[in-house]
């Protein structure tokens, strides 16, 4: 049996069977306004086996870091154009920089593709996925780069 595992902040978690849950997990922490990782893992038969990272708590932008097969990597919109700087996500606690290629997704798309993955079991196809990952590679750390006002 396949189920995912949400986690966030070193603290939250939920279980997700049913895409109707994703929205009453994600839509929660994003409306908070402080925008945070969320990791979306699935296990088969109680083993860990790919998943995302989905950013949540920013009005305008988001990213999704699929891990699994046949590739992972960042879910772009072609037609949602590049964010003007870096957004600094928290990642359990630790302030983590995602760059504007990174974040070609708005909130509302980034929690449809995980209602899809939740839904199908399979890497949703109405995005594309750039900046290939191979699927047991580590999230990526960046510099952190301060700003006053992190929505500029």
């Amino acid at each position: 049996m396949t189920t995912y595992e949400a986690t966030w902040l070193g603290t939250g978690h939920a279980t997700l069977n049913r895409p109707e849950q994703v929205d009453q997990v994600l839509v929660p922490l994003h409306e908070m306004g402080q925008p945070i990782v969320v990791d979306v893992f699935r296990y088969r038969d109680g083993r860990p086996d790919g998943g995302v990272q989905v950013g949540v708590g920013h009005p305008d932008r988001s990213f999704v870091l699929y891990f699994g097969h046949p590739e992972g990597g960042y879910a772009v919109v072609p037609d949602v154009s590049l964010w003007k700087s870096d957004i600094e996500f928290s990642y359990g606690g630790q302030a983590t920089d995602y760059h504007p290629a990174e974040t070609r997704i708005t909130p509302e798309l980034a929690f449809e593709v995980v209602r899809q993955l939740v839904a199908t079991d399979e890497r949703p196809t109405f995005v594309d996925w750039g900046d290939q990952i191979e699927a047991d590679d580590d999230p990526v750390g960046h510099d952190r780069l301060l700003a006053s006002d992190p929505w500029d």
